[in-house]
């Protein structure tokens, strides 16, 4: 009995860990490298660097000519490949977004390495990464439109599949069909499901309705959700919502918003009169 304990947790433990990796608000940058004939490349350097922080990683690609990049924060990227006996190869910037796969394949031309060829490759309609329905609201979006009460979630619903009862309140959130405590919220990573209700702790419903805004939205850099995720998350069926927030950069930047909502700005209902009550009597 004891020896079957043990293995029960051993096993559990595996299990959580594979879980607590996958779950992140990082992406991943892949690719394969390929000469002009179309053979692949192996062993060539390849360097990902961040435009916002000039930060690099270096590593080099497998004997079939793949790379693979994980655990990138989201933001602007370049990478290059280069190797003796061919011109260096750099990819025009890209975006690579909340826990999502950015592929970047480069072809390398014979030549002089100290010659840099630039690669544009257009942006494909259809992600060829994974097959789960993902759906990214970009930094400008989340900014910029009118959220009411300046809540996160009442973004979800720019999404297909993703509902949110009128008002908000609690269980309001339901994505295709499942029950209102199926979601799975993430910030940075971090689990942030309320193990009573079976939702988002920050920004937590109240009985009346749009919770205050623990999480401002222009601290959000953007945000991810996936509907009939993965294995990799596990535990719920419904939406998992994957919460990337703002880091630095090598400029000093800031944002201020003047946020002002009364009934000065309202449309006159239909049926109230337009002019004074006491000329409308006479």
């Amino acid at each position: 009995m004891k020896r079957f304990m043990r293995v029960a947790v051993a096993a559990f433990l595996v299990m959580s860990g594979g879980f607590v990796h996958a779950q992140t608000s990082q992406g991943r940058i892949l690719g394969r490298v390929t000469d002009a004939s179309g053979a692949v490349v192996a062993n060539a350097k390849i360097t990902i660097t961040n435009a916002a922080t000039g930060v690099s990683r270096i590593l080099t690609t497998t004997g079939s000519g793949e790379y693979a990049a994980p655990n990138l924060d989201p933001g602007t990227y370049t990478v290059t490949a280069e190797i003796s006996g061919f011109k260096k190869a750099e990819t025009s910037p890209f975006l690579l977004e909340v826990s999502r796969d950015a592929r970047e394949d480069l072809k390398l031309e014979p030549g002089d390495v100290g010659v840099s060829v630039t690669v544009t490759a257009e942006e494909t309609l259809v992600d060829t990464n994974n097959s789960t329905l993902n759906g990214v609201l970009s930094n400008k979006a989340i900014s910029e439109l009118p959220v009411q009460g300046r809540d996160f979630q009442n973004l979800l619903e720019l999404h297909p599949g993703v509902q949110r009862s009128p008002g908000g309140g609690f269980h309001a959130v339901t994505s295709n069909g499942n029950r209102y405590d199926d979601n799975n919220f993430f910030i940075d990573g971090a689990d942030d499901n309320d193990v009573y209700y079976g939702e988002t702790v920050i920004n937590d419903a109240g009985i009346e309705g749009t919770p205050a805004s623990t999480l401002p939205l222009d601290s959000i850099q953007e945000f991810n959700t996936q509907e009939s995720p993965s294995a990799d998350y596990g535990v719920k069926p419904g939406v998992v919502m994957n919460i990337g927030i703002k880091s630095g950069d090598n400029s000093v930047h800031g944002s201020a918003y003047y946020f002002h909502r009364n009934s000065a700005f309202d449309a006159r209902n239909y049926f109230n009169p337009t002019g004074p009550v006491s000329a409308l009597l006479l």
